[in-house]
This record gives C-alpha cells, structure tokens and sequence, in this order.
C-alpha cells in the first residue's frame, strides 16, 4: 500500500499583506516519489514550498506531514520546529556558509540533533556517501567547485534524516555537467525512501527524474499526472516545455 508522507490541503498564502500568490493548493506526496512542479515564472511555484517548510505561513488550509510519531499539521508552525519533524528544505541560494569549512558546515547541518556522538555517526555516513566531501573536510565551503558544493548541499541535507525533502530549481546557475549531478543525487536520495518535491525552471530534465509532474498557472494548479505523461503532453509541450506551435 502507498504511503503518503505529505499531504497538502486547501492551502492559501502570499507575502505579508499582499494579496494571495498561491490558491487552494491541493497536492499529496508518497513515499520514495519524486514530485516535479512546473509552470511559468511567477506562477507560485516557490511558494507552495515556503509554505510547507514554515517560510511564509500559510493563510488557509492544511500542511499534514507524516513524520516517525505519526501525522502532524505542519500549518504555522516554526521553521526549525518543521525540520525537527523530518522534513528538509533546499532553497534557491542554497545557503551553504561559505567562510566555514565542510566540516563545520556538516555540523551546522545537525546541530538540532543534540547529540554528538549521532551527529558524528552520522556524518561518517554521509562522507561514505560523498567520498570527495571526506578529502575537503577542512577546506572553506566557498572554495570548492560547483559539483562539489552540490554534494555538500545534499550531504546537509540528508545528515538530518529526513523523511521529505524540498528543493527549490535545484539546476539554478549550474553547469550542465553540474545539473546532471546534481539530479543524479537526488534520485539516489529517493531510492533510498524518501520524499522529494522539487520546483525546476528546465521543465524537461526536472520531469525526467520525476514521477510526477504537477503544472501551476497564477497560483493554480492547472494540470497533474505522472511525469512521463506531462512530458509527452502537447498542450504543456507548447506552453511550458518550448515546443515550437506549427
């Protein structure tokens, strides 16, 4: 039986006292899935996931997060207390603190573990994942290449657990190289059970890698199916893919 980790209902929210940037958004995300979320810019793709992770807060409706202790609504509360559930967001900027060493990054990464010795198994399992990572344990965060800060992206990302993971256009100013990486991780991370949700621009190569596509429009969510059938949808080939109109 599918397990669903991550049920999104009814969902409202914006920015301050602006007005609502994403409508009644229903969304559910199963266990060991990758979900991608399409649609053109402005279209309230990054919200829906500033929503879930606690970023904005959501004006109406329902966050329910299936977490270890069972399920919980995720609607308004603290981002911290959010990730303390299992669920991990991977922001545009990706947030890595340049002027630290990996190691010190890693560290950052875990330290609403509250437990050294958990939070240095863990990193040892991490850096078997990401052998390079474990040769550049002492180097600045801000010197290394690209593909590099990729993995520690992941690597912090993953050290924490989680059950769901959400990630903002994670090709974003990457070399093609880079992005092929990059999404070579993310498909190992959900071979291993848990969750994505991504937001990608590149529509195709997102869709590639996912179960699922979710198509949005003005805050909407316009168009859901499985990725292979988005892809191969000529309405959304010629609105959001780059298919040229005979």
């Amino acid at each position: 039986m599918t397990e669903c980790m991550l049920k999104i209902e009814n969902v409202v929210a914006g920015y301050g006292y602006g007005p609502d940037i994403i409508k009644n958004i229903n969304l559910e995300l199963n266990r060991g899935d990758i979900k991608c979320i399409i649609g053109p810019n402005g279209a309230g793709k990054s919200t829906v996931l500033k929503a879930i992770a606690g970023i904005i807060k959501p004006r109406n409706g329902s966050v329910i997060f299936n977490s270890e202790n069972g399920e919980i609504n995720l609607s308004g509360m603290e981002t911290y207390k959010i990730m303390k559930t299992g669920l991990c967001f991977i922001p545009q900027d990706r947030s890595l603190f340049g002027t630290l060493t990996v190691s010190e990054n890693l560290t950052m990464a875990g330290y609403t573990l509250g437990d050294k010795q958990e939070l240095k198994i863990r990193t040892e399992e991490v850096l078997e994942t990401f052998p390079r990572l474990k040769e550049r344990l002492s180097q600045y965060a801000g010197t290394m290449s690209g593909g590099e800060q990729q993995q520690l992206i992941f690597a912090r990302a993953i050290i924490l657990k989680p059950r769901v993971i959400l990630i903002d256009e994670p090709s974003l100013g990457l070399a093609p190289a880079i992005v092929e990486q990059a999404f070579h991780h993310i498909e190992n991370i959900a071979s291993q059970g848990v969750s994505i949700l991504l937001v990608e621009q590149n529509a195709r190569r997102g869709l590639s890698s996912s179960n699922y596509g979710t198509v949005m429009d003005l805050g909407e969510i316009v168009f859901e199916k499985e990725a292979n059938e988005v892809l191969n949808d000529e309405r959304i080939q010629e609105l959001y893919l780059g298919k040229r109109k005979k």
